[in-house]
């Protein structure tokens, strides 16, 4: 795992920005470092050694010839069969993975390679024969890739925004619309990064950029299609899911270096945890972090998986001054991320490097196997839609709506469509026209917040609702927020993760089952509860999910009460030019007495007041623990 950055230019790069540059990736690839310039390509990368730990296996990384350059970030699982193909007609200098994919393009071209190669990437191609950069980002985005084209003959990339913003001229300004969509989101969706002007290649998009051409357009190489649909037995799908998983697990159990799991105690990582105990001869090292609250710790689940698994357990408490680590985990995104597990997340990993290099995590078994309220909730609404005549469609809302946090769920999507039900419901979008300021409202005439999710919707191919609510979580929620805190969490203390559960054949596979069978008796998650059942105890699986749930609610009504006031204050001035601050100061109050919990929507405030002081305001040290005294408003 590493970071890698570059950019094309005629313009003059400075060793000094190529140096701040690799400093702030230096996080994600402690090992090594270099930066190589072939004509008006420079080329930035930092190593973390997982395979192959001798130099030889550094970059960038050329060809024979040295005229086709490398920088990658990630996995191929499939390497050593892709070697193999190669070797006859390629001289290889390494035992590393990444060769595979320089010598890969001399034989395949760009296209064939991205379709032949199965891992978690971002990489760039650098052919100094047809002056040609080529970006490439995995399958469902567990890499990261910003990009920015600011004119015809220049293009820079970098796995962090923070590296990019090292190769430009000057700082972009704040994006708007991307503000608006955080807002909305809690996350700044892919294409779009809080800068304008500055993109993430979205999930399976590749790149292609010659000075002077058009402006390059991100190009999908990869669809997961939910349209065709097969019937089988339960034994069936589980014997074949059962099989995949197993060979997912396997592939991504290579390594040079100690290796181990994130251990939650949840469904999904447990059998992770219980497969890799199954498949190596030595115990896995696996690491939980817990709650000094019994109503969020799920440690005593865990311990149960690590006793039947008998692996090498570490547990932790998440300490109480974690929140304090805000402006640093802040900094590491390098735009606000209002997700508030990003604290229990970064922290876990602080404590797996202790122990191992690589974990493997339960990520991607909710978006595959339907572990979500969402799409069994649009499952019964289409249901209901297809029985009750459209003018009975409002009463029966009313009526589910009051049976309990289900039928409210239920009443909700029934009082509109599907598309619109499938809309993210946790951010301001309720709120924008009362708390943005008239500057802001002007800046976003004409602008959709919904736009991301209905495009997503739009383009999903399911044959029902709960299909297409599957498919749009996948290539919305997916990346632009569990997997970025997964990279971003990991990679701040040097750790590698993989997530077996989003390997692509078993999520090619997973999406040809029919809905009926993925949540039987309107159960979540039912055919990998089944299959967990041979792995794992009973009592770990069957009972209420918990996630990584924070007491944030509880956390502005009590200790953070002033910071919180203090941040808003700022965030409302007038050299903002965001909110109305009467209406923040309303809404906290509203929070504190009790009236309404507005938890989410402070929190999400909070993080957004900490980045513009991080990166606008240049304040606010990042690595200087949050303190009142520290964040005045302005």
């Amino acid at each position: 795992m590493c970071g890698l950055a570059g950019i094309v230019t005629e313009r003059d790069i400075t060793p000094e920005s190529l140096e701040a540059c690799g400093r702030a990736l230096r996080h994600r690839g402690p090992d090594s470092g270099a930066f190589r310039k072939r004509g008006c390509a420079h080329l930035v990368f930092r190593r973390l050694r997982i395979i192959d730990l001798r130099p030889e296996a550094d970059q960038p990384m050329s060809n024979e010839t040295g005229d086709v350059w490398l920088v990658f970030n990630g996995e191929i699982y499939n390497y050593r069969e892709l070697r193999a193909q190669l070797e006859s007609r390629h001289q290889f200098r390494s035992l590393a993975d990444s060769e595979v994919l320089v010598h890969g393009y001399e034989e395949w071209g760009f296209e064939e390679l991205l379709r032949r190669i199965d891992g978690m990437f971002a990489f760039a191609l650098w052919d100094e024969r047809s002056q040609e950069l080529m970006l490439a980002r995995d399958r469902v985005g567990k890499k990261p890739m910003f990009y920015t084209n600011p004119s015809p003959d220049e293009l820079a990339f970098g796995s962090t925004l923070n590296a990019v913003l090292e190769l430009l001229p000057h700082r972009p300004d704040v994006d708007r619309v991307a503000l608006d969509q955080y807002l909305v989101y809690q996350a700044v969706p892919a294409p779009l990064s809080v800068y304008a002007g500055v993109k993430m290649l979205p999930p399976a998009h590749c790149l292609r950029f010659r000075r002077g051409g058009p402006a390059p357009v991100p190009q999908r190489y990869w669809r997961l299609s939910y349209a065709q649909k097969r019937l089988r037995s339960e034994g069936e799908l589980l014997e074949e899911i059962d099989g995949l998983l197993r060979e997912a697990v396997k592939r991504r159990l290579v390594a040079d270096v100690p290796l181990g799991a994130f251990l939650s105690g949840g469904v999904d990582s447990s059998l992770v945890v219980a497969i890799m105990a199954q498949l190596r001869s030595e115990p896995v090292e696996t690491v939980t972090i817990g709650f000094d609250d019994p109503r969020f710790d799920e440690r005593p689940y865990a311990r149960k998986v690590a006793e039947h698994c008998r692996t090498n357990a570490h547990e932790y408490v998440l300490p109480a001054g974690e929140i304090r680590n805000l402006p640093l985990i802040i900094w590491h995104y390098g735009q606000p991320v209002a997700d508030v597990s990003i604290l229990p997340t970064f922290a876990v990993a602080r404590c797996a490097k202790e122990r191992v290099t690589v974990v493997l995590n339960g990520d991607g078994g909710d978006e595959a196997f339907c572990g979500y309220s969402r799409p069994v909730v649009a499952r019964a609404a289409q249901l209901v839609r297809g029985i009750l005549p459209r003018g009975a469609l409002a009463p029966a809302a009313r009526i589910a709506s009051r049976l309990g946090k289900r039928g409210q769920l239920l009443g909700s999507a029934l009082a509109t469509d599907a598309r619109n039900s499938f809309v993210y419901e946790r951010g301001f979008r309720e709120a924008r026209s009362q708390l943005y300021s008239p500057e802001a409202l002007g800046a976003l005439a004409g602008h959709d917040p919904d736009e991301h999710y209905r495009v997503a919707w739009a383009e999903a191919d399911g044959p029902t609702d709960a299909d297409r609510v599957l498919e749009a979580e996948l290539t919305t929620y997916l990346p632009d927020q569990l997997l970025s805190k997964m990279d971003v969490s990991t990679m701040a203390h040097s750790l590698e993760a993989r997530s077996p559960l989003l390997d692509t054949r078993l999520l090619e596979f997973a999406a040809t089952i029919p809905i009926e069978q993925l949540n039987k008796g309107w159960h979540t998650k039912y055919l990998l509860k089944r299959l967990a059942s041979r792995y794992v105890p009973h009592e770990v699986l069957y009972r209420r999910k918990q996630g990584f749930v924070m007491p944030v609610s509880r956390w502005i009504r009590g200790e953070l009460a002033p910071l919180t006031r203090s941040l808003l204050q700022s965030l409302g001035s007038r050299e903002r030019g965001l909110f109305r601050r009467e209406s923040l100061m309303r809404m906290l109050d509203e929070h504190l007495g009790g009236a309404r919990d507005w938890g989410q929507q402070l929190w999400t405030l909070i993080v957004l007041e900490i980045w513009f002081q991080i990166f606008v305001d240049r304040t606010l040290d990042p690595s200087t623990p949050l303190e009142l005294g520290v964040l005045q408003a302005a």
